[in-house]
C-alpha cells in the first residue's frame, strides 16, 4: 500500500448472484446507522485480480471497475468505528473458482451473504434489465441462443442468462470455504423483506432491531412503456449526466438513487416468458435445483412448478 491512510478492508460481502435482489439488500443494509457499504456498489475488484475488466458485452464499460488495491481501499476511508463494512461484487458468485482464492487472500474469513432466485425467473429478469438499459437488441430467445459465442468474446457474467443459474456447485463451495454464509431467497426478500434483513443484521453482528425502508425496490426491470423516456435513463447523454448532478445536488446521493429508482419502476410493463422456454429451462435447471435443495435444506419445488417469467 501506499502511504494514504490505512483503511479497514470489508468483513462481509455480498457475493451475488446478479439480479436476485443483490441491489435491495445493497441498500438495506447500507441504511443501518452500524453497517458501511462502498460508495460503488459493485467495484469489482476481487474479477479484477484473475479476469479482464471492463468486459466487451454491449454497454459493460459502463460499470464502474477498480482494480488497483490502494483505490480500493480508499472506498473504505470513511467507514470509521462501524461494526460492519462491505461491498456487493455480483459476479464472485459464477467466478467462485478463482474469486474464493482471491477472497481469502484479500480478505481470510469474511461473512458471506449469497442472493439467489428461480434461475428460470433470474434469467429472464438479467434479459429484461439489459432491454431496459437499451443493451440487449436480441429476443430472449436469440439471446439464449448467442449465449456460449458471448462468453467466448470476453462478455460480462450477467449476459450468461442460463450458465449463470447453475448455482449448486458455486453455493458448496462457498459454504465450504467460509464459515459464516448466509444465503437469501428471492421469494423471502418479496414476501418478508423485513425479516430477511433483519436477519442479515443478526449475521453481520448489529443491531437487528433496525427497521430500513425496505417498500423500496431498486434496479427492477421490464418491458419499457416509453423508449423515449427510457432512452434518457439508459443512454450515456450530456443532458442526462446533468440530470444526474442536478438529482444528486437535491436529493442527495441516496435520495437520488431513490426518486430515480421509483420512476422507473412505473415505466416498465411485465411481460410472460414464452411458455415453451419456460418448460424448457426448467427441465434443463431441474438437477442443479435438486442438488440446491438439498445443499441448503430448503424446499424449492416450486421453482420447477412453470412459476411466473415476469422479471
Amino acid at each position: 500500500m501506499t502511504e494514504h491512510k490505512k483503511v479497514r478492508l470489508p468483513n462481509f460481502l455480498i457475493v451475488g448472484a446478479s439480479r436476485c435482489g443483490t441491489t435491495s439488500l445493497y441498500h438495506y443494509l447500507k441504511e443501518h446507522p452500524d453497517v458501511f457499504m462502498s460508495s460503488i456498489k459493485e467495484p469489482s475488484f476481487v474479477l479484477s485480480q484473475f479476469s479482464k475488466v471492463p468486459k466487451n458485452g454491449i454497454g459493460d464499460d459502463r460499470q464502474d471497475y477498480i482494480d488497483d488495491f490502494d483505490d480500493y481501499c480508499r472506498l473504505f476511508e470513511k467507514a470509521g468505528d462501524r461494526k460492519a463494512i462491505g461491498e456487493a461484487s455480483s459476479e464472485n458468485l459464477y467466478h467462485y473458482e478463482k474469486a474464493i482464492p482471491t477472497i481469502q487472500k484479500f480478505f481470510g474469513d469474511p461473512k458471506i451473504i449469497i442472493a439467489i432466485r428461480n434461475p428460470v425467473g433470474k434469467a429472464y429478469s438479467a434479459y429484461t434489465f439489459l432491454l431496459s438499459e437499451n443493451r440487449e437488441y436480441l429476443t430472449f430467445e436469440e439471446g439464449l441462443a448467442q449465449e456460449e459465442k458471448r462468453r467466448q468474446e470476453g462478455w460480462g457474467q450477467i449476459w450468461f442468462y442460463k450458465d449463470t443459474g447453475f448455482f449448486s456447485w458455486s453455493v458448496k463451495a462457498y459454504l465450504e470455504s467460509f464459515s459464516n454464509v448466509k444465503i437469501c431467497l428471492f421469494d423471502d426478500l418479496k414476501r418478508d423483506p423485513l425479516a430477511l434483513v433483519q436477519d442479515a443484521y443478526r449475521l453481520l453482528g448489529v443491531d437487528s432491531s433496525y427497521a430500513p425502508a425496505v417498500r423500496m425496490r431498486y434496479k427492477t426491470s421490464g418491458f419499457p412503456r416509453s423508449k423515449m423516456i427510457n432512452k434518457f435513463f439508459a443512454d450515456p447523454s450530456r443532458l442526462r449526466s446533468l440530470a444526474r448532478v442536478a438529482g444528486r445536488l437535491i436529493f442527495k446521493e441516496d435520495g437520488w438513487i431513490k426518486w430515480r429508482d421509483s420512476l422507473k419502476n412505473r415505466l416498465y410493463a411485465r411481460q410472460e416468458m414464452n411458455p415453451e422456454t419456460r418448460k424448457t429451462l426448467e427441465n434443463v435447471f431441474r438437477d442443479d435445483i435438486m442438488e440446491l435443495q438439498e445443499l441448503i435444506q430448503k424446499d424449492l419445488s416450486h421453482w420447477l412448478r412453470s412459476s411466473s417469467g415476469t422479471a
